[in-house]
């Protein structure tokens, strides 16, 4: 029964983007109509695994969008969230990707399926697997990839690190598929946008970091003395303290100042 509900609360948040219809309509038009069907249960298996961790953590979905090349599933959570739950969100669509091998394995062992179709789900998946952990906005790669650096710098470092890395990516993408098909195109194209886009709200995004931080009170799990008066030193999942003189200061402290100097 609790599943059947989740089924239905999922199936009210999909949001399939007119370019998805296109690209099946095409594909129907060229009778690849096992290829579409293989694709995309294998996009919203994945989307299947973010939306599992997502509940089972006590998260909101706002929504569920679906893509020509994937799913994008948009959260109504905080910045300041465990890291933890961040990895886990963005990994889980990678794990239940896995768990298809062993399941399309067993539908070709049981002769449930023929091979070619086993071939083809083999191709699809595997391609779609490793496209999704390229460290590119906004694919899962990516977001594991700034777990890992907001785990050992401040989240502004943390952000223009992943900047640069995914700068790296993209042009390594670029000159490993030659781009010479209109399908690379569009992709790198959706890829760039991305990017450019995650860099002009960051802005936005440190605001809202630093916002929730003094607004909000999280369970850090460390404690730092930070040498000089500098919010860009701030990290997820510790809370900070800054030296003025010969004392320490809170971090709520200062961002009280910086935030609410009329109070």
């Amino acid at each position: 029964m609790a599943i059947l509900l989740v089924m239905k609360s999922i199936k009210k948040l999909f949001n399939i983007h007119i370019s998805t219809y296109l690209l099946i309509l095409s594909f129907l038009f060229t009778g690849l109509i096992k290829n579409i069907i293989l694709i995309y249960f294998i996009v919203v298996f994945h989307e299947l695994g973010h939306v599992l961790i997502i509940k089972f953590l006590g998260y909101k979905i706002i929504s569920l969008d679906i893509y020509p090349y994937g799913g994008v599933t948009k959260i109504d959570k905080k910045i300041n969230t465990k890291l933890s739950h961040d990895f886990f969100i963005a990994g889980f669509g990678i794990i239940f990707q896995l768990g298809l091998y062993l399941i399309f394995y067993l539908l070709y062992n049981y002769a449930i399926i023929r091979n070619n179709t086993y071939e083809l789900f083999l191709t699809y998946n595997t391609t779609i697997l490793i496209f999704n952990l390229l460290p590119i906005i906004p694919l899962d790669g990516y977001k594991m990839l700034r777990c890992f650096l907001e785990l050992i710098w401040p989240f502004k470092k943390a952000f223009y690190l992943s900047m640069f890395l995914n700068v790296i990516f993209v042009l390594g993408f670029i000159t490993y598929n030659h781009l010479f098909s209109l399908n690379n195109y569009l992709i790198v194209s959706f890829l760039i946008y991305k990017i450019v886009d995650e860099f002009r709200n960051f802005k936005y995004q440190n605001f809202r970091f630093q916002l929730e931080r003094y607004l909000s009170d999280f369970p850090y799990s460390k404690i730092k003395n930070e040498k000089k008066l500098d919010l860009s030193l701030l990290k997820k999942d510790t809370y900070h303290y800054f030296k003025k003189g010969d004392t320490y200061v809170s971090e709520k402290k200062l961002l009280k100042k910086k935030y609410f100097t009329f109070v």
